[in-house]
């Protein structure tokens, strides 16, 4: 029986395409594979956030929980027992962070970087920049969210996971790499016990540097010293005019400045009050060690130059080496 002359040529036609369209079905699998690689390689700002944190939190068997919908996820470590804290009150807080990557890791709470003594609602960054257009504290999320709504008394302690687009987004700066999310641990300090505090970082500074308590006398306002020649002839007095030679150290051991031949007097309001403490205990050529703490010296605010950089950081206790070069007598 003869076959069907339009089958027929039906089935010809359709073996002389059999290449054609194994090939349009090879390019669309491709197309397919190709389109889900660009999909994953181009992840939003926020996929690859939330995949970073998650992948951090598992790794390190983190204990936190998100922070509403905004990408964070925060801690309580410690409840806190002193006052309670408001948004709008200065606050002292010591603070490390890091990069989830490890990239940068700031742990050093006696640097400039880790001390906090501003509004609390404008940490990290401060209120010098809560007005300038554009800023991460120009608008109302991140951490000065869940600052306000986390971090409730002094004493209190606390661990943030900040999502890169509410941190540094993907420019990062000179520390911070681009697209890094970084974890936080805050420590708010009350300032009704900052001097314990300060007397406990004194206390451990001595020691961690080899230095024996038994060595230091201590003041009335927590000022530890130790003379190392008490000199002789003139005496220090609120009338006499000295010259010294200093350096001066933070309790992280780093430099801040070394002055010599510097004209002092006590009577002066430019003199430091640790200053009007001890040095009326020496004499010409005397020489001594003194651990001040913030409240005798620079205050909580620390010191502040003309070009808004931080010279002294926020309620620092400081390392004094001091020596009196020249006494001029008091006149009569």
């Amino acid at each position: 029986m003869l076959r069907n002359p339009h089958s027929y040529n039906n089935n010809i036609r359709d073996s002389m395409n059999y290449p054609f369209k194994l090939f349009t079905f090879s390019i669309s699998v491709i197309l397919f594979v190709i389109t889900a690689c660009e999909k994953k390689e181009y992840q939003t700002i926020e996929e690859l956030d939330q995949e970073n944190i998650l992948a951090y939190i598992q790794e390190n068997s983190l204990n936190v929980e998100p922070f509403e919908e905004t990408g964070m996820y925060y801690q309580v470590l410690e409840e806190g027992t002193g006052k309670e804290l408001d948004y709008t009150d200065k606050v002292p807080l010591v603070y490390t962070f890091k990069t989830l990557e490890g990239s940068y890791n700031a742990v050093d709470t006696f640097n400039v970087s880790n001390r906090y003594y501003d509004y609390l609602g404008y940490f990290p960054y401060g209120s010098s920049q809560a007005d300038a257009s554009g800023t991460l504290l120009d608008r109302e999320e991140g951490m000065k969210m869940i600052i306000k709504k986390v971090l409730k008394k002094a004493h209190g302690k606390i661990r943030v996971i900040v999502p890169s687009r509410m941190a540094f987004g993907r420019n990062g700066n000179k520390l911070i790499p681009s697209n890094a999310s970084l974890d936080y641990v805050i420590h708010a300090i009350d300032t009704d016990s900052l001097a314990s505090y300060e007397d406990e970082s004194i206390e451990q500074y001595i020691q961690s540097n080899g230095l024996q308590l038994s060595d230091f006398q201590k003041t009335a306002t927590g000022v530890y010293y130790e003379i190392i020649d008490a000199g002789s002839g003139t005496p220090i007095t609120d009338t006499t005019s000295f010259k010294v030679n200093y350096s001066i150290k933070t309790l992280n051991g780093n430099s801040v400045t070394t002055v010599d031949s510097a004209a002092i007097e006590l009577r002066s309001a430019n003199t430091i009050d640790g200053w009007k403490e001890v040095l009326p205990k020496l004499k010409a050529n005397g020489k001594v060690r003194m651990l001040i703490p913030s409240s005798e010296a620079y205050g909580l605010g620390g010191v502040i130059d003309d070009n808004n950089i931080v010279r002294i950081p926020p309620f620092s206790a400081l390392d004094y080496d001091l020596q009196i070069v020249e006494v001029t007598e008091p006149s009569t």
